[in-house]
């Protein structure tokens, strides 16, 4: 690590994009693999930075316990050192939280070859700077990441998705937005504009969640369904694999209020690109199936001050829209990476 100029660690590269660096030396991690320490009792674990997230949610079921903000890309192989630099979460994130908020702690490489621990093993730790923070969604240029400590929750009694019409956004939004404030206390608010759907997952006791689905039904009427393979939607999701295979390009746009309909208006004047809306309308997903998809969306984000990044596929690049160059983040930069051993951040 030393010999080389410029370095970039990767794990199984389900997210290739952001895995590729023409000027960095690219290291894997993907063997160095397995769960250290379960302590079922105290809802932790600790894992070198390889395992994959599939082996994590076989113990952890066993004990019948789980991630609950939907790891992404479970299936295709994602790591807990890929998923936490990628900072990626699913649609269990509107209740939950995304990833960052499930890492206790953190061992890593710092670019001078230093091991440094940050974090700790135990829920309850407030001791030291929050750096585990900074390293969730770091994409690998602050360090090296060789074990994690995750905190877990107890799996739910029962699982249930409801299907809700909507005629149109607006009445999306709405929806959305009612349901998201709501006492329901709802495991995950998606939206499918293609078709008009709102997908709604209970998660509870099955006589709670028949409670809810009587109140639900009662504020929306005959626009609200109860579908049997909800969990295969939900999995479709987090697998980013609820289209034509085709689409391989994958982007993730951060979504505020009035860019929603731009983004709207943008997949459906597209005839290669399907949009999903996720937490209740605050991300959203687009699978297109070209680089000029891409661009062109490059272009609508451009015009919205708004950030893209290319997470699935080989884009020409993987940031997208605009990325500003903030004191803070070169600040956190010097502070982490002084010998500039990482690829910078991405910015535009």
């Amino acid at each position: 690590m030393q010999a080389e100029t410029s370095i970039l660690p990767v794990g199984n590269r389900t997210k290739q994009p952001l895995a590729d660096d023409q000027q960095a030396t690219l290291v894997s991690l993907r063997e160095l693999k397995g769960i250290i320490e379960y302590e079922p009792s105290e809802f932790t674990f600790t894992a070198y930075a390889g395992t994959t997230i599939s082996e994590v949610n076989q113990v952890l079921h066993q004990r019948q316990q789980y991630l609950p903000f939907d790891p992404m890309l479970v299936d295709a192989g994602a790591t807990v050192g890929g998923s936490v630099a990628a900072g990626l979460s699913g649609s269990g994130r509107f209740r939950y939280g995304g990833i960052r908020d499930f890492v206790l702690g953190v061992k890593f490489l710092s670019g001078t070859g230093e091991v440094i621990n940050s974090g700790g093993k135990v829920v309850k730790n407030a001791a030291g700077f929050d750096i585990p923070k900074l390293l969730t969604g770091s994409m690998g240029r602050l360090g090296v990441m060789v074990e994690m400590t995750f905190k877990v929750f107890p799996m739910p009694g029962c699982n249930q998705t409801l299907a809700v019409a909507c005629d149109s956004l607006e009445t999306a939004m709405q929806r959305m937005s009612l349901a998201a404030s709501s006492s329901w206390e709802l495991d995950a608010i998606d939206y499918r504009p293609a078709s008009k759907t709102i997908f709604l997952r209970l998660a509870g006791p099955e006589q709670v969640n028949q409670i809810l689905f009587q109140k639900i039904s009662k504020t929306w009427g005959s626009d609200v369904t109860e579908l049997s393979d909800g969990e295969a939607i939900w999995r479709a999701v987090n697998e980013l694999a609820w289209t034509q295979p085709s689409r391989s390009l994958a982007v993730k746009v951060p979504v505020h209020r009035s860019l929603m309909g731009e983004i709207v208006d943008f997949a459906s004047q597209r005839n290669g690109v399907d949009l999903h809306f996720s937490t209740a309308g605050a991300v959203a997903w687009l699978l297109c199936e070209s680089q000029d998809d891409v661009d062109h969306l490059d272009q609508v984000l451009l015009g919205k001050q708004a950030a893209g990044l290319v997470v699935r596929g080989a884009p020409e690049r993987p940031h997208i829209g605009s990325w500003p160059r903030t004191e803070i983040s070169l600040a956190v930069k010097q502070a982490m990476d002084p010998v500039s051993k990482f690829p910078r951040l991405f910015h535009t």
